[in-house]
């Protein structure tokens, strides 16, 4: 399996693997073991009500209510390790993907991607896959000079959030 496989199917089901927005943490848990912390700043106190972050090998969750809120992916790195079919182990794999790999894969599964239409900084687009309950969003930095064509785009980050307000 490679990580455009990964993408793909994120894509296509609106998570990786069992994490999913919407999916109960529990559920998950019990199928992939327990989670670590994902906390950004593990020493501040979250507030009443504020979702929490854990994660599966790089793969973070925003958590609340035990359902999965968001479930996010950062591919700026060489490589990202991802929870496997061995409960409580990761595996490996290489995370370069561009937007033009990526399109052709999608194209292939019949998946329509729209580019984000919200204003984004100079070196970066988005491409948005809809989904219920929630958008999947794959953000792409610019890495050729002229900023034309997919070729010289990385992707950096894959994020699938649901929005939620805890009663």
């Amino acid at each position: 399996m490679t990580i455009v496989d990964v993408l793909t199917k994120f894509a296509e089901s609106g998570g990786i693997g069992v994490l999913k927005p919407g999916a109960s943490l529990a559920d998950v848990s019990e199928r992939l073991g327990p989670p670590k912390d994902g906390e950004y700043f593990p020493g501040r106190r979250r507030k009443r009500g504020e979702p929490r972050n854990v994660r599966y090998g790089d793969v973070r969750l925003e958590v609340c209510c035990d359902r999965i809120l968001s479930v996010a992916l950062s591919t700026g790195s060489e490589s990202v390790d991802l929870p496997s079919d061995v409960r409580g182990e990761t595996e490996e794999l290489r995370s370069a993907v561009t937007a033009a790999q990526l399109r052709d894969a999608f194209a292939t599964a019949g998946i329509r991607a729209e580019e984000g239409l919200w204003p984004e900084p100079a070196d970066q687009f988005t491409l948005v896959v809809p989904h219920s309950p929630a958008d999947v969003h794959f953000t792409f930095r610019r890495t050729d000079a002229d900023g034309s064509g997919d070729s010289g785009t990385v992707l950096h980050s894959a994020i699938a959030r649901s929005h939620h307000a805890c009663g």
